[in-house]
């Protein structure tokens, strides 16, 4: 079992333009990969039992990437095929 990292946001609340771009520099710029990162770890701060996000909470840390950057909301639909591709390959 892969260790359990310190999250790097601080509050549940809001996510400052710093973490945004840390969670994104971590996900080697993958947008998608950075909002799974960020829901994961709401999970641990929220001390969610969940084993992992489901799509609602992903597209709320891909809401709050963007948010924190300055960029318009994602679409909930587009993320969605996002994420079936993704466990697809």
């Amino acid at each position: 079992m892969t260790p359990v990292s310190e999250p790097i946001i601080k509050s549940l609340e809001a996510i400052s333009l710093e973490e945004a771009l840390q969670y994104l520099e971590t996900a080697e710029g993958d947008e998608l990969a950075a909002a799974i990162a960020l829901a994961k770890d709401r999970h641990l701060l929220d001390e969610d039992d969940a084993a992992e996000p489901d799509e609602a909470e992903v597209h709320h840390a891909l809401f709050m990437l963007r948010r924190a950057r300055g960029l318009n909301a994602p679409s909930f639909d587009l993320m969605r095929v996002q994420l079936r591709r993704l466990v697809a390959a």
